[in-house]
């Protein structure tokens, strides 16, 4: 479910037919294991510029992909039943790397040693090839089922960059903030660490030229300064102070 919808066996992706039954196929496995009413799936099915689907249509792409499910030898790991009014895919959550990547996620939120909590979220983060559903979803769609999958992305992202940081893996994180900062130029925690990370390899000017972008960037766009957290930050960096407790300020990174 992350990036591209598909089934595979063996290693071997597998036809599952066409996008609307991917789509259908993607919504139930958000919610495996729990019925999902057949206005929702109609109403999620459905996209911005075409008349709202019925539940006829969705019948149809029920049967189809129950057709291709059994067709890709899928039928035995999952099973989509009919109850009442609602419509579920039952089977082992672990069998979707969306799943995995959540349960992951929480085991890293839990953990306290730093060396465990990098490992499990860089195996959560390597279960990420992509948005949730985004090769089927409707912008729109996606707003409704997948915000908060994204947020927790970033989490992920976080948990590993401050377990990365009391590790004092400085040389590799720098590159690694690199990116993100660019991916999310506007996240104040990133910026934080990206600068607090290249003041510990020793590129101070680099540290400070990170905030004073972001600072010019935040006034363009929203007349607003740095935070006071990104300001104490800055005022250490420039005192040559420790910079620690300017960046684990935050409960759950502080106990990553």
């Amino acid at each position: 479910m992350l990036g591209r919808v598909e089934w595979t066996v063996d290693g071997h992706p597998r036809a599952i037919g066409r996008r609307r039954e991917r789509l259908l196929l993607g919504l139930l496995l958000l919610e495996i294991g729990r019925p999902l009413p057949m206005d929702r799936l109609t109403d999620l099915l459905s996209d911005e510029d075409e008349r709202p689907r019925s539940r006829a249509d969705l019948y149809v792409n029920v049967c189809r992909l129950r057709a291709s499910l059994r067709r890709g030898g899928a039928d035995g790991a999952v099973r989509l039943v009919r109850s009442g009014s609602t419509y579920m895919l039952t089977g082992d959550p672990q069998l979707v790397d969306l799943h995995r990547f959540t349960q992951l996620v929480d085991r890293a939120q839990r953990g306290t040693e730093p060396r465990e909590v990098s490992r499990l979220a860089s195996a959560a983060l390597a279960e990420w090839r992509g948005a949730v559903l985004e090769d089927v979803a409707s912008e729109r769609t996606r707003r409704g089922v997948a915000t908060a999958f994204d947020e927790l992305l970033i989490s992920a992202q976080l948990l590993r960059v401050a377990a990365e940081f009391k590790l004092g893996n400085y040389s590799s994180l720098a590159a690694e903030l690199a990116r993100l900062t660019v991916e999310h130029p506007e996240h104040e925690m990133l910026l934080a660490f990206q600068a607090a990370t290249l003041y510990e390899c020793g590129r101070r000017a680099d540290a400070l030229r990170v905030l004073s972008s972001a600072r010019a960037r935040m006034t363009a766009r929203l007349g607003l300064d740095l935070s006071r957290e990104l300001q104490d930050l800055r005022g250490a960096i420039l005192r040559d102070d420790p910079v620690d407790r300017h960046i684990f300020r935050c409960g759950a990174l502080g106990a990553a």
